[in-house]
């Protein structure tokens, strides 16, 4: 239902916001927040956090829709904000039950770690090495989470889209275009990364936060560069079994060799796909790319 539920209310307050503007747009996300808080206050608090975090999830795509900023670059910004709700409330429950966010993910991972070494002892070495790396990634969770319920109010938006205006184009992968912003914070990110590795007296929070920044950017650039690959294998002309199996070799390569987010990099400044920059990134809806990086060639 989380993720059902943005793809409902993006859907749903689309369809008034384009014959009724604001105002109903307005209405309908109060209405359907009321809703979801009722709906879910019977199975507890957290329930309705939840509830209510799905709903806003879906008002947002909806605003970002019918205003016309609906770019790559406001995706990932509110792809951030999902997973900082979805985090901080998670971070309040623990609070209230006397304990951290922290603590009780530790706790949890050293449990797991504790039941799959006791199961198989000769796999006890590895077990110890993926429980340190969970250790320092958990917090990507939360941005695989925001990601797919992000993605799925969008899908309702597109639904919406097509079912008022007529809009029989659907959003395409290999439109996807980030602003050259996000390169700049890629930087960045790699930089304090390094410093993180290299510095001693860098404290480990800073170290995992920074290196799960740096994971989710990396999932960024990599959908830039799985939408190069797409345009690739469309303007050959690929059948439909081709393009599954150089997509899974794709992705094979980007956990390898992060083949995929080198070239997202690269094309946000050389423009494999000559796109003309300022136009709508999904082909159909009133949206404008919010920096125009510098097109190649």
């Amino acid at each position: 239902m989380s993720l059902l539920a943005p793809v409902l209310v993006a859907y749903g307050l689309c369809l008034p916001a384009d014959r009724d503007g604001r105002r109903a747009l307005a209405l309908g996300g109060a209405v359907a927040l009321c809703v979801a808080l009722a709906l879910s206050a019977g199975a507890g608090g957290a329930s309705m956090v939840s509830a209510a975090i799905t709903t806003l999830t879906g008002l947002l795509v909806a605003v970002l829709a019918r205003t016309g900023r609906s770019t790559p670059g406001a995706a990932c910004l509110g792809v951030a904000a999902v997973a900082a709700l979805h985090a901080g409330s998670d971070a309040a429950f623990a609070a209230l039950s006397g304990t951290t966010l922290v603590d009780t993910m530790r706790g949890l991972i050293a449990s797991y770690e504790q039941v799959l070494v006791e199961t198989s002892a000769a796999s006890a070495p590895q077990v110890h090495a993926a429980a340190r790396m969970i250790g320092v990634f958990w917090p990507s969770a939360y941005v695989a989470v925001g990601f797919a319920e992000f993605t799925c109010g969008r899908v309702g938006a597109r639904m919406a889209a097509m079912s008022v205006r007529g809009d029989a184009h659907p959003a395409r992968l290999d439109a996807f275009d980030l602003p050259l912003w996000m390169v700049a914070t890629l930087v960045a990110t790699a930089a304090a990364l390094a410093v993180a590795l290299t510095v001693p007296a860098v404290p480990s929070w800073a170290l995992v936060a920074v290196a799960n920044v740096a994971m989710a950017l990396r999932m960024a650039f990599a959908a830039q560069g799985l939408a190069v690959l797409v345009w690739v294998m469309r303007g050959k002309g690929l059948g439909s079994m081709a393009q599954v199996l150089l997509a899974a070799l794709a992705l094979y390569l980007e956990v390898q060799f992060v083949v995929l987010t080198v070239v997202g990099v690269v094309d946000v400044w050389a423009n494999f796909r000559h796109l003309v920059r300022g136009e709508a990134p999904d082909g159909g809806d009133t949206e404008a790319q919010d920096n125009e990086p510098a097109q190649a060639g």
